[in-house]
């Protein structure tokens, strides 16, 4: 007859398996008790993470700040310095209105005021709508010429149209005496060739006039010469001269 076993014999049994290890699962579970002692005392007694501050940029902000204060001071006082140029020209040669001068006081702060003839290419590079490449070809054609006489020779700086130069008429003025004249009696015809107001043809009746007549006395022979009427000699007189 089969012995019956009762439900608290079946759980103890089997409390009794769960719990019985081999040598083997004793030696691990000792183990794992010695590393979980070592890890809950070293939390007790290693102290926690050092919680790095976020960086100050208080002092950085401010050396920046003062940085750029200083260079705006520093740009005010030439475009007030290049202004004040500016006057002391038109003051003394009645080339604009009072009230054109007047207008750009007011703007001196926000504008820039270029003189064309002593400006650099950086100096250009502050016009609106002028990059490198046009502030390379405004320095360039002005070394042709011999300087600019007047800012609407701006348009004849290869790819400068009414739009672009409208935009910055009013930041530039010229200087006409800073303009290096030519002697006629001393230029080489490779020389004057290369001026944009003296095309060959004009160029070569200059020369043959010169050889006929030894040299020219005054500028004012050019009308002489074939070729120049009295608006070509109005163009390029301010670019030559007579040396005696």
């Amino acid at each position: 007859m089969t012995k019956e076993i009762s439900g608290n014999g079946v759980f103890s049994r089997w409390i009794v398996d769960f719990l019985s290890f081999n040598r083997t699962e004793q030696k691990g579970i000792l183990v794992l008790s010695v590393l979980l002692f070592m890890v809950i005392t070293a939390n007790m007694f290693i102290p926690g993470a050092r919680v790095i501050p976020p960086p100050d940029f208080t002092l950085f902000e401010q050396e920046v700040s003062d940085f750029e204060a200083a260079w705006k001071k520093a740009e005010d006082s030439v475009a007030a310095a290049r202004l004040q140029k500016y006057r002391n020209y038109t003051g003394r040669y009645g080339v604009l209105a009072p009230d054109t001068v007047k207008s750009w006081e007011k703007k001196v702060q926000s504008s820039v005021v270029i003189e064309l003839n002593s400006a650099d290419t950086f100096d250009l590079q502050r016009l609106r709508g002028i990059g490198s490449a046009f502030a390379r070809r405004i320095v360039n054609y002005r070394k042709r010429l011999g300087g600019f006489t007047d800012k609407r020779q701006l348009l004849e700086v290869f790819g400068m149209d009414s739009s672009r130069y409208n935009g910055i008429s009013r930041n530039v003025w010229v200087n006409p005496d800073s303009v290096h004249a030519i002697d006629l009696n001393n230029v080489l015809f490779k020389e004057l060739l290369k001026h944009p107001y003296f095309p060959f043809e004009i160029t070569k009746a200059i020369m043959v006039y010169r050889q006929k007549n030894k040299k020219f006395k005054t500028v004012g022979e050019l009308l002489q010469v074939e070729g120049i009427n009295d608006s070509i000699f109005k163009k390029v007189e301010i670019y030559l001269k007579v040396d005696p």
